[in-house]
């Protein structure tokens, strides 16, 4: 709540003492920052259907507490935005049992001071405000998180610590078998062997230097040794965030084994690229690096990275860790499905 806006209280009960009270105690504080209304009869207000309800209801739950808790889930059905706060005797259980009915906290009448209770209200308010934030966000997050978990590839959100943000489906297959890359209970991803896991943390560190440090075809790629397969694990990292360098990165696993089919077509239509092109792309999107791709194609270094000169100009990324999260989060990767 905003320091200068007031938030109206409106207090449900029969008593009026315990009314001048709470409009005493809440007129003293700084900057006047409540109004308050009384509402006797609960009955009547919810009768009435006066849903507008204020910033913060108060409601007395010192008599008929058992009526009250279902009052409380009536409220909060029709007043979503409205928190509720409870009002009780020297009864502190009958106040948590209020917060597990959906009040957001409760007041001792016999605890009531000016600073207290005014702290209490706003807390309330601020607190529910962030649940009804959350509530609103929820399905959009829950389609970013099914759009994420279709990527043929592991996609895991680090911070500048290697702290895990968030990981995809994919991924947490990959962190679960425990081989190659892992993850503690402190919530760091690490790479199974000790020199690996310094040359990762390493690598984290120059993907996140600021821009124009590196030279543009720097690789940030690695591969990560599995000791129960024959193929290594090949991570890409790519800087993400905004504003100063250093936020956090995407790291993008992949298992050689199991080559993104994607489409080489899709790939060059959507980026503009020739078929050579397009086929550099897909192979770093798959984790291969440059001189990996030459001798496999029978071409040269020259011949590659002029032609990986081109895809960063075409795809307007400077990196091959852009390049790949380009790939990786377009409409090409949604569509791809791993090689069996």
């Amino acid at each position: 709540m905003d320091r200068d806006t007031k938030a109206t209280v409106r207090f449900i009960g029969h008593h009026e003492e315990d009314a001048q009270q709470l409009n005493s105690l809440l007129s003293n504080h700084e900057n006047s920052a409540f109004s308050f209304e009384h509402v006797e009869s609960l009955q009547d207000f919810i009768d009435a259907g006066a849903w507008g309800g204020g910033d913060i209801i108060i409601l007395d739950i010192s008599e008929n507490p058992e009526s009250r808790f279902e009052a409380i889930s009536l409220l909060g059905q029709k007043i979503p935005e409205t928190p509720i706060v409870v009002l009780t005797n020297d009864n502190e259980e009958l106040g948590r049992e209020a917060i597990r009915h959906g009040a957001q906290d409760y007041l001792i009448k016999g605890q009531l001071t000016t600073t207290g209770m005014s702290r209490n209200l706003l807390n309330a308010i601020q607190r529910h405000r962030g649940h009804v934030r959350q509530a609103e966000s929820a399905p959009l997050l829950e389609s970013a998180t099914a759009v994420l978990n279709r990527l043929p590839i592991g996609v895991i959100l680090v911070t500048a610590d290697a702290k895990i943000l968030f990981f995809n489906g994919k991924a947490k297959r990959y962190l679960e078998r425990g081989d190659g890359l892992v993850v503690g209970p402190d919530r760091i991803c690490r790479a199974t062997l000790p020199g690996e896991n310094r040359a990762l943390a390493n690598l984290l560190k120059e993907t996140l230097a600021p821009e124009g440090s590196g030279e543009g075809e720097s690789e940030f790629a690695i591969s990560l040794t599995r000791m129960e397969a024959d193929s290594p694990l090949n991570v890409m990292v790519a800087p993400i965030g905004t504003g100063v360098a250093g936020k956090g990165a995407v790291l993008f696993v992949s298992d050689p084994a199991e080559p993104v089919e994607l489409s080489i077509e899709t790939i060059c239509r959507l980026y503009g690229l020739t078929p050579a092109e397009g086929r550099l792309t897909l192979g770093l999107t798959n984790g291969y690096k440059l001189d990996d791709l030459a001798e496999q194609w029978g071409v040269s270094m020259h011949t590659v990275r002029s032609q990986l000169r081109q895809v960063f100009r075409k795809t307007d990324t400077s990196r091959q860790s852009e390049l790949v999260k380009l790939v990786l989060t377009g409409p090409a990767a949604l569509q791809a499905s791993p090689v069996l």
